[in-house]
């Protein structure tokens, strides 16, 4: 990989709530100059559908695979992601 390359990669992601507009200037003000990308969250609703079949109330998930919510999300509206460890 080039260095321009690795240079144009962000080293982290910072995904706003939508509607937070206020939040998203300042964290793009804030960390944009740092090599941070800022964006929005797309996610309208739940995406996941009732189970098309026979028996509708069977899950077949064992257990709820989702973790809890990350405080910097229920109380600041938005998620820091890490940027991946890149293979040398």
């Amino acid at each position: 990989m080039s260095e321009a390359a690795a240079a144009a990669e962000p080293i982290a992601l910072i995904v706003v709530r939508a509607g937070a507009i206020d939040r998203f200037a300042a964290l793009r003000a804030a960390f944009g100059p740092e090599g941070v990308e800022v964006v929005w969250d797309r996610r309208f609703a739940e995406r996941r559908r009732p189970p098309a079949g026979p028996s509708p109330g069977l899950e077949r998930r064992r257990r709820e695979r989702r973790g809890p919510i990350p405080a910097s999300w229920a109380l600041l509206d938005f998620l820091v992601v890490p940027a991946r460890a890149r293979a040398s």
